[in-house]
């Protein structure tokens, strides 16, 4: 039999037992209050066993609801405040107070009570209802101030000395270069050795101390108007007073060289000065300097017309040298001068034509060289010897320089004759050059005037040129030395007068001032026409040409033997330049 449920029910609802049960409105409301209860404690006994897993989560909130209820507390007897089951019993009250709302809210919503339990740990605002937190505002973020700059090293901030590199250092090469402590260079910012000489030349002349450093007393003098030209006098010592002493005694004004500027110096620099028309006051500077190393330097140890016994022995050995061409007779005259000049020029000396003590003493040794018109050589002699290699058909042109066209011909015409082939005219070329039996050109070579030989002399000349520049260039890096003539230290002069000499060209030491004088070469006035191999002449300074506006020279300025490019685009070379001298 089947029941039908649905239709029992609405028999009994429509019953009068139902229909007063539906009527009674006090029966449904302790029925829902009832059922509200029953949940709200099931969900006090899921809190209880909920907290103790919490306690880490529920710290903050404890502590919160702590500070809230310590003024309610403070009211309180003191029976009641102090640690006790009805103390912990308060507690326990107002976290179920402070959990019920939510518990109960979730239990209408139908939410567990855990997940109740869980939102009001979580969510303690909710139940509080705290006031709103004023969000506090973005930092705004302090910004990084720039870096003070480190200002260059100049005297007003530091003490300047050897290695520093500084605008301010090429203001003071340039000044020592205008007062002449320094040999004129292009100025550099680095602060090198030969900078720091400079500076104890100019401290030792203006009696501050010697330390060769920039400090502001030394850089205010060196600026000022009282700053004095570079001077050697009495009192001074160094380098350069024994290097002035040297050349006083090849000149014959005096006997020792001490290395200090004592009376005897100071006598003996009157003495030249007043033998070559200088204004005389016993003091060094820079026209005494110029002339003093100069070929133009007259010499007191012996003089032009003195005749005596030891002028003869020197005749004779610079007869026995092939220097001298007339017999012996003690008188030191015009050809003695020019023999002695020769000699000079061939072993290395200045060429003043004066038998100083250098002179004398490498003439007396054994490695003295012997005489012969050489590559780089000019006058009177070597016109004589082209004029002849032109009557025998060697040559087409008679310059009086012996450069690669005369060379080239005179290796011509000792091939011709059977000579050794050298290409320069010592004393067997030049017996059988001069002699009745010597040998013309061969029919049809045309002398070097010829395309042929005119092609011949200039592969000569070019192969020279790069010779020469190839010794210049192998001495790059070496140190620069005020006087230095080689082989491992050099000033401007020196290095062109050591790179000459090794390339076959006997030439003396020459200062700036005597090349700008030379009438030796064939002297370049426009820097357009310079070729590669040419010297170059600048105020105060000596380099060689490389071409293509480069150069190589001892620099005073770089402390070394350095490369330059663009020199003619550089204001400083163009507005100092002078002269260039065509060698090869």
């Amino acid at each position: 039999m089947i029941r039908d449920s649905g239709n029992r029910k609405n028999r009994i609802a429509s019953s009068p037992r139902g229909r007063k049960k539906a009527a009674s409105p006090s029966r449904g409301a302790w029925s829902s209050l009832l059922s509200r209860v029953g949940r709200l404690a099931i969900g006090f006994l899921a809190l209880l066993f909920w907290l103790p897993s919490q306690a880490a989560r529920l710290k903050p909130l404890l502590t919160r609801l702590r500070a809230f209820l310590a003024p309610f507390f403070a009211l309180l007897p003191p029976r009641l405040r102090a640690p006790g089951p009805l103390r912990a019993s308060l507690v326990a009250l107002a976290v179920l107070v402070c959990a019920a709302p939510p518990i109960i809210a979730a239990a209408a919503s139908g939410a567990s009570p855990r997940d109740a339990a869980i939102n009001s740990a979580q969510t303690p605002a909710a139940t509080a209802s705290p006031a709103p937190q004023t969000p506090s505002p973005t930092p705004i973020p302090t910004p990084t101030p720039d870096p003070t700059p480190t200002p260059a090293p100049h005297p007003e901030n530091t003490v300047l000395r050897q290695g520093v590199s500084a605008p301010v250092v090429a203001q003071i090469q340039e000044r020592l270069m205008d007062l002449g402590y320094m040999e004129h260079d292009e100025p550099t910012d680095y602060f090198g050795p030969v900078t720091e000489q400079a500076l104890l030349l100019f401290q030792r002349q203006h009696g501050l101390d010697e330390d060769g450093r920039v400090g502001m007393e030394t850089y205010e003098l060196l600026r000022g108007r009282d700053a004095q030209n570079y001077t050697v006098m009495l009192e001074a010592k160094g380098v350069d007073v024994t290097e002035l002493q040297s050349r006083l005694r090849e000149l014959g004004y005096m006997d020792d060289v001490t290395g200090f500027f004592g009376e005897l110096t100071e006598q003996a620099v009157r003495l030249f000065q007043q033998y070559n028309n200088l204004t005389v006051d016993g003091k060094v500077g820079r026209k005494t300097r110029e002339l003093l190393y100069s070929t133009q330097a007259k010499a007191y140890f012996l003089k032009y017309g003195e005749r005596s016994d030891e002028v003869e022995s020197f005749q004779k050995y610079l007869k026995n040298l092939g220097y001298l061409t007339t017999t012996p007779d003690g008188v030191y005259g015009k050809d003695t001068v020019a023999a002695v000049r020769r000699f000079q020029e061939l072993n290395g000396l200045i060429a003043d034509g004066f038998l100083g003590p250098k002179t004398v003493s490498l003439l007396k040794s054994g490695s003295a060289r012997a005489n012969a018109l050489v590559f780089g050589m000019s006058g009177d002699d070597v016109r004589n010897i082209q004029t002849r290699l032109k009557n025998l058909g060697y040559m087409k042109n008679v310059t009086g320089y012996f450069g690669s066209e005369t060379e080239s011909a005179v290796k011509a015409f000792q091939k011709r004759n059977g000579l050794s082939v050298d290409g320069t005219v010592g004393r067997q070329t030049m017996t059988k050059l001069t002699s009745s039996g010597a040998k013309k050109a061969a029919s049809g070579s045309g002398g070097t005037g010829s395309s042929s030989s005119s092609s011949s002399s200039s592969s000569a000349a070019d192969s020279r040129i790069e010779d020469f520049l190839s010794i210049a260039q192998s001495k790059l890096g070496c140190p620069y030395v005020w006087g230095a003539k080689g082989p491992g230290s050099f000033d401007c002069s020196g290095f062109v007068y050591y790179c000459l000499n090794r390339a076959g060209v006997n030439q003396g030491y020459m200062t700036s001032e005597a090349w700008s004088q030379s009438a030796k070469y064939r002297k370049i006035t426009r820097t357009g026409d310079l070729k590669r191999g040419d010297i170059l002449v600048f105020r105060g300074h000596v380099a060689i040409y490389m071409g293509n506006g480069r150069m190589i020279d001892a620099s005073s300025g770089r402390g070394e033997v350095v490369t330059r490019s663009g020199i003619w685009s550089s204001s400083y070379w163009k507005s100092h330049f002078v002269c260039g001298f065509r060698i090869f």
